[in-house]
């Protein structure tokens, strides 16, 4: 029993009749067939990619691409010239399967031979959803209410493989570089600097740089104590309470016998809180709230950095750094 369904999406008049045998021929060698003249319409990669869902499914599904031109019956009646298009590929063809063929942006067409399936009301929901000008579309639609498996994705398991053995050994190279290129514990961006001056020699070692942070920690209470806002202002009550818990934060852990990691971790706290310090007094102030960032590196006593910057210093890793106006001009002009 055949079952054939026309869904006309344009309507063409031309002249002429076609001849369904290349497409019987493109059939011997895949079920997808696309004429070279709508690749456009239905690219190689498209056309691949439903040839690798429908290619030894039973019963057959057979799809054929061809253009608009074949309609050409003289009559101007589209739906019998696709129908008689379409009868000539199935007697040609002899085998019963599902036959859908788009005439390219004018009218798809589907024929169940043998096979009790609802083509026609299957193309109607799918030419519901799609644009005429998206057949591959409208065929994966088709295949879906099918329910033929969509192409497995992505390339064979072998080739992932490699490519994990390739990437595993380039990070290997990379770890390699790194612990060879690695700077010295007590050298490199990790090294304390206090929000206070302090000589270069004071922070030579890591008990030093220990030191310098017991000792802003205990300054940044002092400043705490000293400022003139209160923990139930009307609009500093978030702040205030954040400051202290910064400042409590690290008062907790500076006295223990931490490592250079560990007091960034101290200095981060309490410039967060030094920076909610300086909000609730903004507001008491009625000023605009600071922005968030750290103390010139070069000089803490230079106030507040504007930028970060890439630095090099003799002999030294590049590391980036926040610095001030005046000091960003100064590595400008050396190069640096």
């Amino acid at each position: 029993m055949r079952l054939l369904a026309a869904l006309m999406l344009l309507t063409t008049t031309m002249t002429g009749a076609a001849d369904p045998a290349p497409v019987i021929d493109g059939w011997k060698n895949s079920p997808v067939y696309v004429d070279p003249t709508q690749r456009a319409l239905v690219p190689d990669r498209d056309a691949d990619e439903l040839k690798s869902r429908i290619e030894g499914r039973v019963p057959a599904i057979r799809i054929a691409v061809v253009p608009a031109a074949v309609l050409n019956n003289g009559g101007g009646d589209n739906g019998a010239a696709a129908k008689a298009y379409v009868d000539a590929l199935v007697d040609k063809q002899a085998a019963d399967g599902i036959y859908l063929v788009v005439f390219g942006g004018a009218l798809i067409w589907g024929s169940a031979v043998g096979v009790d399936t609802p083509i026609g009301n299957i193309l109607t929901e799918e030419l519901a959803r799609h644009s005429r000008s998206d057949p591959v579309g409208t065929l994966n639609g088709v295949l879906d209410q099918l329910d033929v498996p969509k192409a497995s994705s992505g390339p064979p398991g072998w080739i992932w493989l490699v490519g994990a053995l390739v990437v595993l050994l380039a990070g290997l190279g990379l770890v390699r570089r790194w612990w060879k290129s690695r700077p010295a514990k007590d050298s490199g961006p990790a090294l304390y600097r206090p929000s206070y001056e302090v000589l270069p020699d004071e922070a030579d070692t890591l008990a030093e740089r220990q030191a310098l942070a017991r000792e802003d920690v205990t300054r940044f209470g002092e400043e705490l104590d000293a400022a003139d806002v209160r923990l139930d202002g009307v609009d500093t009550t978030a702040d205030v309470q954040a400051a202290l818990d910064a400042y409590a934060d690290a008062g907790r852990v500076v006295n223990g016998d931490l490592d250079d990691d560990e007091l960034l971790d101290v200095r981060a706290r309490v410039e967060y809180g030094r920076w909610r310090l300086a909000c609730a007094q903004a507001v008491v102030a009625g000023t605009p709230a600071p922005p968030r960032r750290a103390r010139c590196f070069f000089d803490p006593a230079h106030g507040v950095s504007v930028t970060d910057w890439m630095f090099t210093p003799g002999g030294g890793q590049p590391r980036e750094i926040p610095v001030c106006k005046a000091c960003q001009a100064r590595l400008v002009r050396s190069g640096r």
